[in-house]
């Protein structure tokens, strides 16, 4: 499943008023309030043996104003109705991991949500509370690392974040649980490519890994099938959840770039 690349106007466009007062994304492509923001940048490793020091902090993130909207409700996962519907719709746009805007605060809306807040330094709760969704009303969005043509993957050790990048702009932004901090279990930063790739379940000694994706020779991998933390819980490689590994494993190919900071 190809996701392509797409302008900030063009995934979430204005916001716009309803008659009940409430906001939804404008299907409005060309309106003047479309801003130029990067996509999302994306990166693997799991359950790997390393030692490397822990990663300094990423770049100061561009800060995007979005239209005002009314804030949110309380909201947590099983939670479901019009709101929900308009937060997933919100976070969507903005490139967050939300597939659907069905109403259900599932646990991949949770995830995209734990992800938004670990882009703005909030507590990584997976609760819309009043001060995620005031923030939901001015986002801070991620900037890759590295502006060059073609794709690659990034992975935000500081926030706890992978980014898919398309042309220097962040297309996809996805919650992720990398190395933990212990000896030999923090994940390395580098840059490495993809060498190869299992379509299915690898049982290693250290977990089980839903289509991993390795990483040059190093034995990490970006993964699905192990929980995917608030923090950095693996033993070196970089988890997702599955739904997002079966987003993502499909672009990824031998030889993909992928830079991990």
């Amino acid at each position: 499943m190809d996701l392509p690349a797409r302008t900030w106007s063009e995934r979430s466009g204005a916001q716009r008023v309803l008659r009940s007062g409430r906001y939804r994304p404008s299907t409005n492509v060309g309106t003047s309030r479309s801003v130029f923001v990067g996509g999302l940048l994306l990166v693997a490793a799991a359950g790997c043996s390393t030692g490397v020091p822990a990663p300094a902090p990423a770049p100061v993130a561009a800060h995007v104003t979005l239209p005002a909207a009314p804030p949110f409700a309380v909201l947590a996962e099983g939670a479901a109705g019009r709101e929900v519907a308009t937060l997933q719709a919100t976070l969507r746009g903005l490139g967050f991991q939300v597939r659907r805007d069905d109403g259900r605060f599932d646990t991949e809306t949770r995830h995209a949500v734990v992800a938004f807040q670990k882009a703005h330094g909030l507590p990584r709760t997976g609760v819309v509370d009043v001060v995620t969704s005031d923030r939901l009303r001015s986002p801070v969005l991620p900037r890759p690392r590295v502006s060059a043509p073609g794709f690659h993957v990034e992975v935000d050790l500081a926030r706890q974040l992978v980014y898919l990048v398309r042309d220097g702009r962040v297309d996809r932004v996805y919650d992720a649980s990398t190395g933990r901090d212990a000896d030999g279990k923090r994940t390395p930063p580098g840059e490495y490519r993809i060498s190869y790739q299992i379509n299915g379940w690898r049982h290693a000694k250290l977990g089980p890994m839903w289509k991993p994706s390795y990483l040059d020779s190093t034995g990490l991998a970006l993964h699905g099938g192990e929980p995917v933390e608030a923090t950095p819980a693996s033993n070196g490689c970089i988890r997702m959840t599955d739904p997002s590994v079966e987003e993502v494993y499909p672009l990824l190919k031998p030889g993909t770039r992928v830079l991990i900071y």
